[in-house]
Parts: C-alpha cells; structure tokens; sequence
C-alpha cells in the first residue's frame, strides 16, 4: 500500500473500538482511526463533513441497538455521490445467518463482510484486492 489509509470504525462495543483502533495503527496501514459507537453519530459526521472527506475505510459492525449496520447503509445510499464515491466499506459481524450473509453479498456499498473478531491480515489482504 502507498500511503496510509483513513479509517472509520463503527461499532457499539467500547471493547472492540478500542481493541481495533490500537490494531491497525501498529499494523502500519493507518495512522488515522476515527470510532464511532454509534452508526447514527457517523452518519451525521459524514454529512457535516461532505465537503472536505478523504478517501476512508469504513468497518461497520452488523449488530447494533438503535441502528444496525443494514440500517446504516440504507441511510448512507442517500448521501452525496461525490462523498459515497470516496467510501469503502467493509461489513464486520460474527453471524451465521445466511440471510445477513447475503444481504450483505447483495449491497451495493459493502465489499466484503468480514468475521469478528477481526484479523488484520485478513482486512490487508481484502484491501489489497481492492488496490
């Protein structure tokens, strides 16, 4: 990878925030992480920060009170295109629900979903695949 990439990680659990943030900075792939542990405070600080967005990763937890990851990406098709195009985002879950599985294949915002807990090697791997 060629420069450092900027993360979102959106997640209800404080624990898991922590735990991946402190991650993939050591991994050297980031040196900007930006939690939310709450899909709804994300979705607002896209909006306000529209104008001026870098290219960012997002990886969004499936399960979450208030607004699931699902919900997230209905809200998120209604942002700008000149924001959306400079999103990825990466589906994080432990589910074996075959029906979230393929909820989540079928989006057209979610690249891939990812198994919790996370690896990072794994998450290298995926994000080289998309260059």
């Amino acid at each position: 990878m060629k420069s450092l990439l900027n993360f979102f990680l959106i997640d209800d659990s404080a624990f898991d925030l922590f735990i991946y943030e402190k991650l993939l900075i050591k991994s050297g792939i980031t040196d900007s992480v930006k939690t939310f542990n709450s899909a709804r405070d994300a979705l607002k600080y896209l909006l306000e920060q529209a104008q001026d967005f870098p290219d960012t990763i997002i990886l969004l937890d499936l399960q979450m009170p208030d607004m699931n990851g699902f919900e997230f990406i209905d809200e998120f098709d209604s942002l700008p295109e000149s924001l959306k195009s400079k999103i990825k985002i990466f589906m994080l879950s432990s589910t074996i629900d075959t029906r979230d599985i393929d909820k989540a294949r079928e989006s057209a915002y979610i690249l891939d979903l990812l198994p919790k807990p996370l690896e990072i090697v794994y998450l290298k791997k995926k994000l080289e695949m998309i260059g």
